[in-house]
């Protein structure tokens, strides 16, 4: 197949996706349903947990898009559901601040992403939606690969070598995605227990980004972000692990790192961060832009999910004390 029929097949295999929409909000959800639809993916809407149920019992989806609150059964039995009828099935979780919490124990048992509601912009359903077929997609085009070639042994690993290299990254900044750090934190937790080491966990948030997106659009916040995960990456160190935690959020694992030497990492990221010029081809005027961040380190939190926590509290500690500045969790 020439480099035309395959960019040809995988168009067609976009516009096809099934996508299934489950809110209880009649108006939320025929927004987001026109919204897929417009963008050429075949959508079914159901009002209730139990009516998704009903709809995945057919032809499987590439995509379920869940509210977390739903009248009888909620929105995280439905991602349970959907990735024990087909893990291959991407789930984004619909929510709002009230419900993050929900969200992150969501993230945790599987789902691909999570949207706050309500939208400020439609074009986010429509960006996550494509990430999540595209990942769909890479995975269908991997299974198909497996059953359609009987490839040898070597062949076969060098396929799963680069399917794998594209299933851990995000498809906007190139990092590691929120999965593959969950893993990597689950080892390198089990590591420094076994050896008795130091590690340190960095969560950074970029200040100010919706007011930046809102005065030049999403694509200029895109390549934004791609730039700082670009400056991100050359300004920590070769053992260190970094991650699109979500949306303009990051997070840092520091290997055999202690609490003030990654404090020293975070700080001098965020005045490498604030000294760079963003997007000077693009943008008429000089822009700058400036991080917070938040450290915790395993020596002060005995678990992951307390590490996490610990490092996105002092991270919301540094955002409302007034931003561009590096706490650490107490």
């Amino acid at each position: 197949m020439d480099a035309h029929a395959q960019t040809t097949a995988r168009n067609k295999a976009l516009t096809m996706a099934r996508v299934l929409v489950v809110d209880d909000d009649a108006s939320i959800l025929g927004v987001i349903a026109e919204v897929l639809e417009d963008d050429g993916y075949e959508v079914f809407t159901a009002g209730t947990g139990e009516e998704a149920l009903e709809l995945l019992k057919g032809e499987p989806f590439a995509l379920v898009l869940t509210d977390i609150r739903l009248p009888g059964m909620n929105g995280i039995s439905v991602l349970e559901t959907v990735k024990a009828a087909d893990p291959r099935t991407n789930v984004i979780m619909i929510t709002s601040h009230a419900s993050m919490e929900s969200s992150v124990e969501a993230l945790k048992l599987g789902a691909y992403d999570y949207l706050l509601k309500p939208f400020d912009d439609l074009a986010v359903i429509s960006n996550a939606a494509k990430r999540a077929i595209d990942a769909f997609n890479i995975d269908s085009e991997r299974s198909q690969l497996i059953r359609s070639l009987k490839l040898s042994n070597n062949e076969l690993a060098r396929v799963n070598q680069v399917l794998h290299g594209l299933a851990i990254r995000d498809g906007l900044t190139d990092l590691f995605n929120h999965r593959h750090i969950n893993e990597v934190l689950d080892e390198e937790i089990a590591r420094a227990v076994i050896e008795q080491a130091d590690l340190s966990l960095i969560f950074v948030d970029v200040d100010h980004f919706k007011i930046f997106n809102d005065e030049h659009g999403h694509q200029s916040g895109d390549l934004l972000l791609r730039e700082l995960s670009s400056l991100m990456r050359e300004n920590v160190r070769q053992k260190d692990v970094v991650a699109r935690w979500g949306g303009e959020e990051f997070v840092i694992v520091c290997p055999s790192t202690d609490v003030k030497t990654a404090v020293h990492l975070a700080e001098s990221l965020r005045e490498t961060v604030a000294k760079h010029t963003f997007l000077k081809n693009i943008m008429s005027t000089r822009t700058h832009i400036s991080i917070s961040a938040g450290v915790t380190s395993l020596s002060k939190q005995r678990s992951k999910s307390a590490l996490i926590e610990a490092a996105d509290a002092a991270l919301y500690e540094a955002k409302d004390n007034g931003r561009n500045q590096v706490r650490v969790a107490s």
